[in-house]
């Protein structure tokens, strides 16, 4: 029985591939790299040959003869009387070489053509060439294929394509367009080359996230800035043959899986806008962190210094104002607080009996409702309350019983009870005692977050949430400036401020706002706001 051959893929035109196009250094490694899509086809084309393999691919790189640089000049003259100097001290051993950098400097390097010496720094420096350093050839670059096919000893570049239109996954991720690898030394490189406004939809939203700052003309604003960017950075380098990186030193770029679609629509909604000085792009740098101030670019950043790149201030354009409801009310430390937190949730007063705390509990958790004595012992009515909250076999699950196994099975959640040293406990242990038994069995749920706009208003962006939730004013809000609690009428805070919230059901019991005095608030996601001055000596 004759088996038919499979036919030969064919390439289709995308979207993502169209100019204009841009080139993402994705990933840089000495390791072997896997494009792990066990039998998707690629089409590899090289300056002379091509070819059709299939996944998963394995590609490897294996560094060539290196070369040395002994130096960058500003001109000509001074370049080739340095490759001079090389030829005339080292004879026909060393051949010289000079080549101009993207940044316009001249690169004076020297290769020897057979065997280098045990020290070629330590030549180069006795004839002049202090301070050269190795630089690793462009390297042999296979790729092989999963059914046998591979190309082999490729010292260019190779352009990997696949039949259809889905996105091809480097390390993980996820990426629109066609693959550029090549070897750079030792190392691959793989390249993600695609159409322009293609990746700002992978840069926007990892810049600038869509659910934290769901607000359509911030993230058009952050479109302009990422494409004007692109675009002044074109080819920075084309020695390695990209133009940008995908990290914080250039911009950050998480392929299509960041793809969000209100980020889609701002960079959709501006195509092709980009902000101008002069008819000549800007340089547009920003930052997640400012501190309050930018400062001068040129203070920064030797040779980048713009009339445009002026420091400013730089807080969020308007503080968000929370409206409370209630009367005024201190609380001096978090027992205090927490003791009326549980009054609020229970709906009872600080004279409560114990008898009515179990009872309360069990009817807002279904527990058992075990009879106390009127004034029981602190273990006493802590495992009445486990038993109200259908936890009393939670203990197993720690070494004390009584009041000693709520505190720590309470600890083991986060949940602040401390063992009474007296009985009878403290004023406010019982009814602390009774809230910790409703968070623990869920019926009151503690959450942080921050403070954010929304279209709403104002909105809470919770710590474990993939999005931010409105706030209904008039809240019941409080204020942390520890050790106070207090609840406030009112209050106006920037974006970014921790909150605490406390949630019984679908009631919004407290939302507790974290305040420690200092600014910056705005900052606090950022991985740069938290750092610190040493002295070395």
């Amino acid at each position: 029985m004759l088996v038919p051959p499979v036919p030969t893929p064919a390439l289709q035109a995308s979207s993502h591939t169209e100019p204009p196009l841009v080139r993402i250094l994705i990933l840089r490694a000495r390791e072997e790299v896997v494009l792990a899509q066990p039998g998707r086809a690629y089409h590899a084309r090289s300056a002379d040959r091509e070819s059709w393999l299939w996944g998963p691919l394995r590609l490897t790189a294996q560094a060539g003869d290196r070369s040395w640089q002994v130096g960058a000049f500003r001109g000509t003259a001074a370049a080739d009387l340095a490759a001079r100097r090389l030829e005339e001290a080292l004879g026909p051993d060393v051949e010289s070489s000079v080549a101009e950098a993207p940044d316009g400097l001249l690169r004076v390097r020297a290769r020897w053509r057979g065997a280098e010496p045990a020290d070629p720094a330590a030549v180069l420096a006795g004839i002049g060439f202090a301070g050269a350093f190795a630089v690793p050839s462009s390297g042999a670059l296979r790729i092989e294929g999963a059914t046998g096919g591979a190309i082999d000893n490729i010292a260019g570049e190779v352009v990997l394509e696949t039949e259809d239109d889905w996105p091809v996954e480097v390390d993980g991720r996820r990426y629109h367009g066609r693959l550029r690898v090549r070897a750079a030394g030792d190392e691959v490189l793989v390249i993600n080359q695609l159409n322009l406004e293609s990746y700002l939809k992978g840069v926007v939203p990892a810049e600038m996230g869509p659910t934290q700052f769901p607000q359509l003309d911030a993230l058009k604003a952050q479109a302009v800035a990422a494409r004007t960017y692109a675009i002044a950075h074109l080819a920075d380098a084309e020695a390695e043959g990209y133009d940008l990186c995908a990290t914080p030193a250039c911009q950050v770029y998480a392929g299509a899986d960041a793809q969000h679609p209100l980020s889609d629509r701002a960079v959709d909604e501006t195509a092709g806008l980009i902000a101008a000085y002069e008819g000549v792009p800007i340089d547009a740098m920003y930052t997640s962190t400012c501190g309050g101030h930018t400062e001068d670019a040129a203070l920064l950043f030797s040779g980048r210094a713009q009339p445009y790149l002026r420091g400013v201030p730089c807080a969020w354009e308007r503080p968000l104002e929370l409206v409370g409801s209630g009367e005024p009310q201190s609380f001096h430390g978090e027992s205090e607080f927490r003791a009326h937190l549980a009054m609020r949730a229970l709906g009872l007063s600080e004279t409560a009996e114990p008898q009515q705390l179990v009872e309360r509990v069990a009817g807002m958790c279904g527990g058992r409702r075990a009879a106390v004595g009127l004034q029981p012992s602190p273990d006493e009515l802590a495992g009445a309350l486990l038993a109200a909250g259908g936890l009393d076999g939670a203990t197993a699950l720690v070494d004390g019983r009584g009041a000693a196994g709520l505190a720590e099975l309470a600890d083991l959640f986060g949940i602040p009870l401390e063992v009474p040293d007296a009985d009878p406990p403290p004023y406010g242990w019982r009814l602390r005692a009774a809230l910790a038994v409703l968070e623990l069995q869920g019926a009151l749920r503690r959450d942080d977050g921050e403070a954010v706009p929304h279209p709403d208003g104002v909105g809470i962006f919770p710590r474990t949430a993939p999005t931010s939730e409105p706030l209904a004013q008039p809240l019941p809000l409080y204020r942390r400036w520890s050790p106070v609690w207090s609840r406030v009428p009112a209050l106006r805070v920037l974006p970014g401020t921790a909150l605490e919230r406390y949630r019984l059901g679908g009631q919004l019991l407290a939302l507790v706002v974290v305040q420690s005095g200092g600014g910056g608030q705005a900052d606090r996601r950022s991985a740069w706001r938290s750092w610190s001055r040493d002295r070395t000596w």
